[in-house]
């Protein structure tokens, strides 16, 4: 039986036109017919016959077997409903083998592997830092991670939207990277982070860590012309808000984050 193709991996489509066509009594040309052909018990009809889609049940039973379309179309055959085997053979065609399903299945296994395995990191990673920041401040957060992640520096950065696991209370995920799985976090100051609840949530988190720690992994840059957080101001900030002051900036940047060019490979997390 290798090879045929079965009644189970026929279409809804076929099977509803089985349920619709054998349901009607037809003497000698019904379910009742066939189920006889197929083999079943007159008991075993008159349990069937009490259920409410009889056909329906009779077929997910028959199927359930293993059994050959080919058999079906002839048991069809022989009951003189060429109209339903007509029906039939026109799904055939569309309906694969075991060894086709079998593969089918198998190339979309891999390709769900595939797209779990180029899924954003998990909170288990360990990255070199953290981008606190404000929503209307993300293009500037998408430039850092473009820059950052690139060589020559191929910094490991974590952000929220890519970073964080769906369904986790956010507040709490940024929480746990900041103490437990970021090296450093990167501060981005404009009056858009002064407003912005989650920003700030964020930067108290690192606050919250003991001063040596603090004082060497928390870096505030001032993207834009701000008030600077009384909590913020004893702390060394990267000025971004000034043309002659970026012509430093990146270099400033990485040396605080502890990476010179090249070297990014070599550090220990």
């Amino acid at each position: 039986m290798s090879g045929e193709k079965l009644v189970k991996d026929l279409s809804y489509e076929a099977h509803f036109q089985i349920y619709k066509l054998l349901l009607p009594p037809a003497l000698g040309r019904d379910w009742k017919t066939l189920a006889d052909k197929m083999g079943y018990s007159q008991e075993t009809i008159l349990y069937y016959e009490c259920l409410n889609n009889p056909v329906k049940e009779l077929i997910s039973d028959y199927e359930s077997k293993g059994k050959p379309i080919s058999e079906l179309l002839t048991f069809l055959e022989e009951m003189e409903r060429f109209d339903l085997k007509t029906d039939l053979e026109k799904y055939v065609e569309e309906t694969p083998t075991p060894e086709e399903r079998e593969e089918k299945i198998r190339l979309e296994l891999e390709m769900k592997q595939g797209q779990a395995a180029e899924k954003p990191k998990t909170m288990s990673d360990r990255y070199d830092v953290f981008i606190a920041y404000a929503q209307p401040d993300r293009p500037f957060a998408d430039e850092l991670v473009k820059k950052l992640e690139a060589p020559p520096y191929n910094l490991k950065v974590c952000i929220d939207y890519r970073d964080f696991l769906c369904g986790n209370d956010p507040m709490e995920t940024a929480a746990e990277a900041i103490e437990k799985y970021c090296r450093k976090v990167l501060l981005i100051l404009s009056e858009n982070f002064n407003r912005c609840e989650k920003a700030d949530f964020q930067a108290n988190v690192a606050l919250s860590l003991s001063a040596d720690v603090r004082h060497t992994n928390l870096i505030p840059i001032v993207y834009k012309p701000c008030k600077i957080p009384t909590t913020l101001q004893f702390i060394t900030h990267l000025d971004y808000t000034k043309k002659e002051a970026r012509q430093h900036f990146w270099n400033l940047l990485t040396m605080s984050l502890g990476c010179s060019n090249g070297c990014a490979n070599n550090r220990e997390i």
